[in-house]
């Protein structure tokens, strides 16, 4: 849980602060490509990636549409599901194996009714995940295929190399012989 204590103190907050929010932390392991949630389950947990690499995809036209990744040191969540307690339209699957350290939504919302660190961590986690949302839509409307992919090896090189050629096509919006072509004018 290093890293998770290391991520808020970063922001902070003192490692006796954390102890009650910490004390509700459960931590998963996967496998790679391992499915950790499905279309039509409820997303009951809020989890940061100690390691490993996931990805979100829809399924659309028997076709998987990835939309998302999430990488080491990174929340990530099926946040709709999650706070609005409702069934998953997408899926979560672990490209490589992964440790989470993960907290369930009972929990935290316990949680948030007598300790005010486990608000603040709550709300650091949903803007977190508000703020790479923004920001995805903001690109998907206003950047090329290869500024997209140009940024993601920007902000995550040692990663990109372990995500599969088709999903990291699907995700900038390309064909896989696009996403190559775009790789050779690149280096």
């Amino acid at each position: 849980m290093t890293s998770l204590i290391a991520y808020f103190t970063k922001l902070g907050f003192l490692e006796s602060d954390l102890s009650e929010f910490l004390s509700c932390i459960k931590t998963r392991n996967f496998s790679a490509n391992e499915l950790i949630l499905a279309d039509g389950q409820l997303e009951n947990y809020l989890s940061f990636i100690d390691t490993g690499i996931v990805r979100y995809y829809v399924i659309a036209n028997e076709k998987e549409i990835t939309f998302d990744f999430a990488f080491k040191d990174s929340f990530y969540c099926a946040y709709d599901s999650f706070y609005n307690r409702t069934k998953t339209k997408i899926y979560i699957q672990t490209l490589t194996d992964c440790q989470l350290h993960s907290i369930s939504y009972e929990s935290l919302q316990k949680l948030y009714t007598k300790c005010e660190t486990a608000k603040k961590l709550g709300r650091i986690a949903t803007e977190y995940l508000l703020e790479k949302k923004v920001k995805r839509e903001l690109d998907l409307l206003t950047k090329t295929p290869q500024e997209r992919y140009s940024k993601l090896l920007l902000e995550q090189p040692k990663y990109i190399q372990q995500i599969p050629l088709k999903y990291l096509a699907s995700y900038i919006g390309v064909v896989p012989e696009t996403l190559s072509r775009i790789r050779k004018r690149i280096t």
